[in-house]
């Protein structure tokens, strides 16, 4: 909640690169949760990047490019080696996984259920990072999850994404169960790339008008 909280006011230009962010304390009191929760959400946001924290003066937004510009452009390239990997690997138990969550995902399509579907897209791309078998960048993954989930959950109500994801979602998985290791990675790269020109051109321009 508290993250969620604070990548609205940064996606929406309420706060601006170098701008002072509310207090942990005014968090916690404005969102209902507990100051050590508050804490906590702020240091990961630390941990990856987006405030820094200044001892004795406060939280700060880090300066640079839109959060979520960078967050899309740094999944490109983890998550299309994650899909050439995989795709090198065809574990069999890794397949029913990204298969499973690919299911999942039709499914809450069909329902209209767009959080769920979200938190779907968010597991099949932690479970091909899983089955690509690389620690480091899984855990990388696993360590964004809060922005992942919210980019996700707010590019997905962006009309027909969801159409044209689940088909490059099938053409990934395709291309990883038959251990097509370039067409997953390529796939995967045009997916992506796909989602950042919609982010740039339907929520781009409702975070310069201020939401």
């Amino acid at each position: 909640m508290v993250v969620k909280k604070l990548l609205d006011m940064i996606t929406k230009g309420k706060i601006s690169p170098g701008d002072k962010l509310p207090s942990t304390e005014h968090l916690a009191k404005t969102i209902g949760t507990s100051v050590i929760s508050a804490r906590e959400a702020v240091k990961n946001l630390e941990n990856i990047g987006i405030v820094e924290i200044s001892h004795g003066r406060g939280i700060f937004m880090t300066r640079g490019a839109p959060v979520i510009e960078e967050l899309l452009e740094a999944r490109k390239v983890i998550e299309s080696y994650s899909a050439v990997a995989a795709a090198q690997k065809k574990e069999p138990e890794g397949l029913a996984q990204i298969r499973y969550f690919l299911d999942e995902m039709g499914r809450y399509s069909r329902e209209g259920d767009i959080d769920s579907y979200s938190e779907m897209d968010y597991e099949f791309h932690l479970a091909i990072g899983k089955a690509a078998g690389n620690r480091i960048l899984f855990k990388t993954l696993e360590n964004i999850r809060e922005l992942l989930q919210y980019q996700q959950s707010t590019i997905n109500r962006v009309p027909d994404i969801m159409r044209l994801s689940s088909v490059r979602h099938h053409e990934i998985f395709d291309a990883i169960s038959v251990g097509d290791g370039e067409k997953a990675g390529s796939r995967m790269r045009v997916h992506i790339s796909e989602v950042i020109e919609f982010w740039k051109r339907h929520i781009g321009p409702q975070i310069k008008r201020g939401g």
